[in-house]
């Protein structure tokens, strides 16, 4: 998805007074360096030098260039476009008309690219063609432009990145990582081609992976918004509330588009200061109408703040387009719940009675709704609450043997947390399991907290001790337990190259 993030170019005359006087640098020496600081992805520290150096010239084909190309990279359509419509009657560079079709689509004008792009055939014009396609809703038709793109140019890192984020749009997932390695193999310093390393590997459960590809994209583009975003999400779905927090607080990229405020007001929301995630999503209401993700959070901030009629009126046209979430589902049951419309609740929330696979959390809602409605079939629901059927057990076990096997470790958990609500949460392999998921994702204390579990149930275990062991290793916490948990594992399970391999390493310090 394109976003557009308006960046105003000019700046006041005591602003410019103080750029200027403070550095003690004259316009030709700023505009040096707003050209390292673009070549070096800094382009927010690039962006306040050129508008000092254009303040002075405002008219430099040079500078008006410099300055179109650094909004380009912040995604910010407005101002390239009014440096492009400057330059147009001055030196046009080469991929001029590549530069406006780039700028008209950052704008949400897919004919004007299209329009700008004209016959030209090159790789880059193909994938900007194929992207205002998309923006068309010509899924077709952006393909055929990505591969003929791909055709001229087999190695071009953004066609890839872009056609990888068509086929996992398509739900094609190993397609979409086989062209993301591609993108990163042809060009693993580019923007785009990390971001989709993420996304693809969100979308593959592997979260551990995916929260790296956006922190090094974050790093190596200071300031860039998707890779926050991507961060952000992540940490927010583990619980790390304060890596989350930390995150926002250093952030030092600016956003127009309402997605910092949705972020801190997540963050608010999961550190239960649920006042606080209100005040800052109305003071930014206007920027999040459209962002399905803030309206939910808006309905649940709502819930909890006593106010359930304007989550519900918030809700129910959400559900109405879109009757299969099982998000807008619950949310819904829980604030007609709050507004004391049991029966309500019961008649949103029985669709789950009549899932095989319905979650644990949505059947003792329902069965909570309908003893409050006096549901006749309150009995029964509760009975579902407390005694799920085999298929849905069975379902999550399979599903969790699948992901593990994958290293799908983001599905694999949310398997396992299905599993421990649907049992007495004591079986050694499942409580062994899910340590080793949270661990690749990087939640280290949640990961310890499983493996001390599953010992306490299978103290004997050589595999439950390896796990304990190393993740005590790893995490540095308790090296002398984990050398002794390790060493035993290895006298109980010698053929076992894994657990050797783990003492090895801990022998070593």
């Amino acid at each position: 998805m394109i976003r557009i993030a308006p960046s105003p170019l000019a700046l006041s005359a005591l602003a410019l007074a103080l750029v200027l006087g403070g550095c003690g640098s004259d316009p030709k020496a700023l505009a040096a360096k707003a050209q390292g600081e673009f070549a070096a992805n800094q382009y927010l520290a690039a962006q306040t030098d050129l508008a000092a150096a254009l303040a002075a010239n405002p008219n430099d084909p040079a500078l008006l260039e410099l300055h179109a190309r650094n909004a380009l990279a912040m995604g910010d359509g407005i101002a390239a476009g009014a440096s492009l419509e400057k330059l147009a009657a001055a030196r046009k560079p080469a991929d001029f008309n590549r530069l406006l079709a780039e700028a008209a689509l950052l704008r949400g004008q897919a004919q004007e690219a299209l329009t700008a792009l004209g016959q030209d055939t090159s790789a880059a014009a193909h994938r900007l063609r194929g992207l205002a396609l998309l923006m068309q809703g010509d899924r077709p038709g952006a393909e055929r432009a990505f591969q003929a793109g791909l055709a001229a140019e087999p190695r071009h890192a953004a066609l890839l990145a872009s056609l990888s984020r068509l086929k996992l749009m398509d739900g094609n997932t190993a397609e979409a990582r086989r062209l993301a390695d591609q993108a990163l193999a042809a060009d693993g310093d580019l923007l785009d081609a990390m971001l989709v390393d993420g996304e693809v590997a969100t979308a593959e459960g592997r979260l551990g992976h995916a929260l790296a590809a956006y922190a090094n994209a974050g790093k190596r583009y200071p300031g860039n918004v998707p890779a926050l975003t991507g961060q952000a999400a992540i940490l927010g779905d583990l619980g790390r509330t304060d890596e989350l927090a930390a995150l926002l607080a250093g952030f030092q990229g600016t956003s127009t588009d309402g997605t910092m405020a949705y972020l801190k007001a997540r963050l608010a929301a999961a550190k239960g200061d649920w006042s606080a995630a209100r005040d800052i999503l109305q003071a930014n209401e206007d920027k999040l109408t459209d962002r399905d993700d803030a309206n939910v959070l808006y309905a649940q901030v709502l819930t909890h703040i006593g106010q359930p009629e304007q989550a519900r009126a918030r809700l129910t046209p959400m559900l109405s387009r879109h009757p299969e979430s099982v998000l807008l589902r619950r949310e819904l049951g829980k604030a007609q719940l709050a507004g004391g419309d049991a029966v309500g609740a019961v008649k949103t929330l029985t669709p789950f009675a009549q899932s095989k696979a319905a979650a644990p959390e949505d059947l003792r809602l329902l069965a909570k709704a309908a003893e409050a409605a006096g549901d006749p079939n309150a009995a029964f629901f509760a009975a579902r609450a407390r005694y799920p059927s085999p298929q849905s057990l069975g379902q999550a076990l399979a599903a969790a043997d699948t992901a593990m096997k994958a290293g799908n470790w983001g599905n694999a958990i949310l398997a396992y947390e299905q599993i421990l609500a649907l049992t007495d949460g004591r079986s050694a392999l499942v409580l062994n399991n899910m340590a080793w998921a949270q661990a690749e994702v990087g939640n280290t204390d949640k990961a310890l907290r499983f493996a001390q579990r599953a010992i306490e149930v299978a103290p004997d275990d050589p595999s439950v001790m390896d796990t304990l062991g190393w993740l005590l290793h790893k995490s540095g916490s308790n090296k002398g337990r984990a050398l002794d948990l390790l060493r035993r594992a290895a006298q109980k399970a010698p053929g076992n190259a894994t657990i050797r391999a783990h003492l090895v390493e801990a022998q070593r310090g």
